[in-house]
């Protein structure tokens, strides 16, 4: 396969040269930006590269060889990639799996995506765990080697400089415009054993995995899809009767940006209805009930987090996605139950059982990651069973 060259320039003027795999823009001086943030996964690259939270980021593979195992429409997360751009050590050309229907590259060429192989990631990763998340961009080489130096010198001051006045993904609202559309096919299959359920669930969408969908309808629960950055008031075929209880999803970006689904569930919870967040959809049920999120200086992102259960003491190993994290610490009520990562000691959950509210930073869907934490939409379910036999 011939190669093409291109660079990975991040905002403090550090650059690393590679291959490039999938589609890269045509104007040689354009590139993609985007946060650039690494993944611990030694798995799961489709999964990863589909899950609607990487939106507006560039991913770093740890895990030193990509593509492996081609790629399969069942590992899809969602309807397309959301993410900015990929980077690697190495790129397989040749995967060997039985389900593989597609190369990586092809899949990331369908659906315009740009990717670089042959980069140092250890050296990136070392440099963002130092100084924190940073932007970046993928950038098409523009000059050759025999070009004079100050030329590329310009070039990069350029690229530089564009880096330097991008959006910060502080502050950036990028749940907007989900609404359960990039999982419709999987909604649809689903939703003709609707009868066979035990109970309507209402799902604020924020960039939903499908996999969480997949595990809700396996306790019994029918999801409800609603756009959870719209106003309830504007929300289509919303019957709060037929609602026992309200799922908050992952999704991208700041929480504290999406002021319309804040306030969403704000209304939520004067329902008294069993409710259950996940990763930003835990962050913003924070902010409804009165505490704030921060910026975390390069987040978790990887399926080898561990969280440490205050209930039990107990640590379980977690997949995790997440740059903020909340301040459960400013709660009002001081009988809720907090978990933390014993790593960093930031919020990994809580549950107020008097509130029926149970929410968690990590993932326990995984998809990638260890099912450690799997049963906890299991302990969602008996709060809605609950609620619905004492309604």
């Amino acid at each position: 396969m011939k190669k093409n060259w291109a660079y990975l320039i991040l905002e403090d003027g550090s650059f690393y040269r590679g291959s490039t795999l999938g589609t890269f823009p045509s104007e040689m001086a354009s590139g993609m930006m985007g946060e650039v943030v690494f993944n611990t996964s030694m798995s799961g690259y489709q999964e990863i590269i589909t899950d609607p939270s990487y939106k507006g980021q560039i991913v770093i593979f740890t895990y030193p060889s990509i593509g492996n195992y081609g790629v399969n429409i069942a590992d899809n997360e969602s309807d397309h990639p959301y993410l900015s751009g990929i980077i690697m050590r190495d790129y397989c050309e040749y995967p060997s799996n039985f389900q593989s229907q597609k190369t990586l590259d092809e899949f990331l060429q369908d659906y315009s995506i740009p990717g670089l192989s042959g980069i140092d990631t250890r050296a990136v990763v070392r440099k963002i765990r130092d100084l924190g998340s940073m932007m970046g961009g993928l950038f098409p080489e523009k000059y050759a080697a025999d070009k004079k130096p100050r030329d590329f010198e310009k070039w990069l001051a350029e690229k530089v400089e564009l880096l330097k006045n991008a959006p910060s993904m502080e502050g950036a609202n990028l749940a907007s415009g989900f609404d359960g559309s990039h999982n419709r096919v999987f909604l649809d299959e689903y939703s003709k054993q609707k009868e066979s359920y035990y109970a309507k669930v209402g799902v604020l969408d924020f960039g939903i995995k499908k996999s969480i969908l997949r595990y809700l309808m396996d306790e019994g629960l029918f999801p409800v899809v609603f756009p959870g950055d719209i106003p309830m008031e504007k929300w289509f075929n919303y019957n709060p009767e037929e609602i026992d209880g309200f799922f908050f999803s992952n999704g991208p970006g700041d929480p504290a940006a999406v002021t319309n689904g804040i306030d969403n569930i704000k209304k939520i919870l004067d329902t008294k209805k069993p409710v259950f967040g996940i990763c930003l959809g835990h962050q913003m049920l924070t902010h409804a009930m009165g505490s704030k999120t921060y910026k975390m200086k390069f987040g978790h992102h990887g399926g080898n987090q561990p969280v440490k259960l205050q209930n039990s003491g107990n640590v379980i190993i977690t997949a995790q996605n997440h740059g903020f994290a909340a301040d459960t610490g400013g709660l009002p009520n001081p009988d809720i139950s907090r978990d933390i990562n014993p790593n960093d000691q930031t919020s990994e959950g809580f549950l107020d059982s008097k509130n029926n509210i149970l929410s968690v930073q990590y993932h326990p869907e995984a998809s990638p990651g260890p099912h450690d934490a799997l049963g906890i939409f299991g302990q969602f379910r008996k709060m809605v069973e609950k609620y619905k036999e004492n309604r």
